[in-house]
C-alpha cells in the first residue's frame, strides 16, 4: 500500500476503469472491462473500490480480502457473484457480477405505489432462496462458515431485466465465529429493518435475517415500515414488542390477503424461536401459498420482468468521471460544518451523517437494558457520506447497465476523504439535490442527500 503513483489511476489490477456507477460511504462502484482479456473477448464487471482512507487504517486491507474471500464462496443465481478482488496502485478492489437491474429502492420510488401481493412474494421467494445460500455457505474444506447478512433491504436487492431478484453487498454478512474481520461497520445497518436482537448487539443467526426479510416483504406490499422509519428509540421499542395487532391492522388496511399476513407475522416475531426456523422455510411458504392462491410463480416473475424493463431506461445509467487520482496526492475537502445527530443510523437516504453516532447508539440501547454500553461497543453505519454527484440528485440510487450506453473511459472522479467509520474525522457536506419529480401514492419520500451504493450496503 505504498506505492504512490505521478499519474492518475485509470486502471486497477487487470481492470480498465470506464466509469462509475454508484458510491457509498465504504466504496465507489465503477464499470470496468478486463484489460488484458485476449483481441475480440469483452467482459464487463462491477468493480468495488474501497475508498483511500479506508484502507490505509491498520488491517483493513487484511479484513477486506478476507471478506471478498467469504463472499465468493457463495454461489447462486440470487446472489451477485464475487469474482475476484486485490490491491493495486495503493487501492484495495472487488470484482462483481455486473447485475443489469435496478434495485428495489430504486423501482418502489419509481412506482410511487406498492408491489400487489403476488409480486412481492415472488420477489422475496427468490431473495429467499439466494439469502439461504448465503447461511450455508461453506469454507474450502467444507465447514460450515455461519454467515449473516445482516443489512437486508430494499437498496440491497436488485431485480435484473430477466425478473431475477438478486441479494448484493455482502459486506456485512460475516460469520459471528470467526474473530479478526468486519472491524469497520460490523454492526451497522439499517434500523428500522432489523431484528430485535440486532438492535440489542446480541449474537445473531439466520433467523435474524428472517426477521428482515418480513420486514422487506412488509414494505413491498405496503410503502410503509412495520415499526416506525426513524432511526430512534421510540422505533427500538417497536422493535423489543414487535406487537401483531398493528401489523395486522396496516396489512387488513391495504387488502393484504390473509395467507400472505400470516407469513410476514410469522417472520416479525420478537423471538427467534418464534419465527420461521430458516429462508428456506420462508421461500417453500411463499411458493406454497402462491400456488395454493393460484398464482404461478413463473407468471408473476414475468410481470416483474416487464415493471424493470419500462424504468430501465430511465433508471440505468452510468456517470462519467475523471481519472482516480495516485493516493496519496488528493486533497481533503474542507470539512463542512459539524451536524449533531440524535440517531444511531440514518433515515431511508442513509446520508445524513455519519461520524459520532455509537453515543447516540449507546444511550438508546442503555435506556432499554438497563446497562450503559460503551461507545466502541457499536460501529456507525455504512450508509454513505457524500461521495457521488449521481446519489445526490436523484432520489434513486444508479444502477450496472449494459453496453446500450458506454461513457468514454475512463471517467473517474476524485473522491473526498471523509472520517472513517467509528473514528472521528472530517465531514464532507452533500452537494445539493435537484428538484424531484411529482409523485403520486402512498410511497414515503426520503430525506434529501446520497443514496445507497447499488453493491454495497450504503
Amino acid at each position: 500500500m505504498t506505492n504512490l503513483l505521478a499519474t492518475p489511476v485509470t486502471t486497477l489490477g487487470r481492470y480498465a476503469i470506464l466509469g462509475r456507477i454508484a458510491s457509498g460511504g465504504m466504496a465507489t462502484v465503477y464499470l470496468a472491462r478486463l484489460s488484458d482479456a485476449p483481441e475480440g473477448f469483452s467482459r464487463e464487471f462491477a468493480l468495488k473500490v474501497i475508498h483511500p482512507h479506508l484502507v490505509q487504517e491498520d488491517g483493513f486491507s487484511a479484513r477486506f480480502l478476507q471478506e471478498a474471500n467469504l463472499a465468493s464462496r457463495v454461489r447462486h443465481p440470487n446472489v451477485v457473484r464475487t469474482v475476484d478482488a486485490g490491491e493495486d496502485q495503493g487501492y484495495a478492489y472487488m470484482a462483481l457480477e455486473l447485475i443489469d437491474g435496478v434495485n428495489l429502492r430504486q423501482l418502489s420510488l419509481h412506482r410511487a405505489r406498492p408491489f400487489s401481493p403476488p409480486q412481492a412474494a415472488a420477489i422475496v421467494e427468490m431473495v429467499s432462496r439466494g439469502l439461504q445460500a448465503v447461511h450455508s455457505a461453506t469454507d474450502a474444506e467444507g465447514a460450515p462458515l455461519g454467515m449473516v447478512h445482516r443489512d437486508i433491504s430494499p437498496h440491497n436487492v436488485m431485480l435484473a431485466r430477466n425478473g431475477r431478484a438478486i441479494l448484493i453487498d455482502l459486506g456485512l454478512a460475516r460469520p459471528d465465529r470467526t474473530t479478526g474481520l468486519t472491524q469497520v461497520g460490523v454492526l451497522a445497518g439499517k434500523l428500522p429493518y432489523m431484528s430485535p436482537e440486532q438492535a440489542r448487539l446480541e449474537p445473531l443467526d439466520e433467523r435474524s435475517d428472517v426477521f428482515s426479510m418480513g420486514t422487506l416483504l412488509f414494505e413491498l406490499c405496503t410503502s410503509e415500515l412495520p415499526f416506525g422509519e426513524t432511526h430512534s428509540a421510540q422505533t427500538m421499542t417497536r422493535l423489543e414488542t414487535c406487537d401483531p395487532a398493528p401489523i395486522r391492522e396496516t396489512l387488513e388496511g391495504h387488502h393484504i390477503p390473509a395467507w400472505l399476513t400470516e407469513i410476514i407475522l410469522a417472520c416479525l416475531r420478537p423471538t427467534p424461536a418464534g419465527r420461521l426456523p430458516s429462508a428456506t422455510a420462508l421461500a417453500d411458504a411463499l411458493s406454497q401459498e402462491l400456488s395454493a392462491a393460484g398464482f404461478d410463480l413463473d407468471a408473476q416473475r414475468g410481470v416483474l420482468r416487464t415493471i424493470v424493463e419500462g424504468a430501465y431506461e430511465e433508471l440505468g445509467t452510468v456517470e462519467r468521471a475523471e481519472p482516480l487520482p495516485p493516493i496519496g496526492t488528493a486533497k481533503r475537502d474542507a470539512p463542512s460544518e459539524a451536524q449533531p445527530s440524535a440517531a444511531p443510523w440514518r433515515g431511508l437516504a442513509w446520508a445524513a451523517g455519519a461520524i459520532g453516532l455509537s453515543a447516540a447508539v449507546g444511550l438508546a440501547a442503555w435506556t432499554l437494558r438497563g446497562s450503559p454500553p460503551t461507545s466502541a461497543t457499536v460501529a456507525p453505519s455504512r450508509d454513505a457520506p457524500t461521495l457521488s454527484k449521481d446519489q445526490a440528485s436523484s432520489p434513486r440510487a444508479p444502477e450496472p447497465v449494459t453496453a446500450r450506453e458506454r461513457p468514454a473511459p475512463p471517467a473517474l472522479e476524485p473522491e473526498p476523504d471523509v472520517g472513517t467509520q467509528g473514528t472521528e474525522g472530517p465531514q464532507v457536506e452533500p452537494p445539493k439535490p435537484t428538484p424531484r419529480p411529482t409523485r403520486k401514492g402512498p410511497v414515503r419520500s426520503d430525506p434529501d442527500g446520497l443514496k445507497p451504493n447499488p453493491y454495497e450496503a450504503p
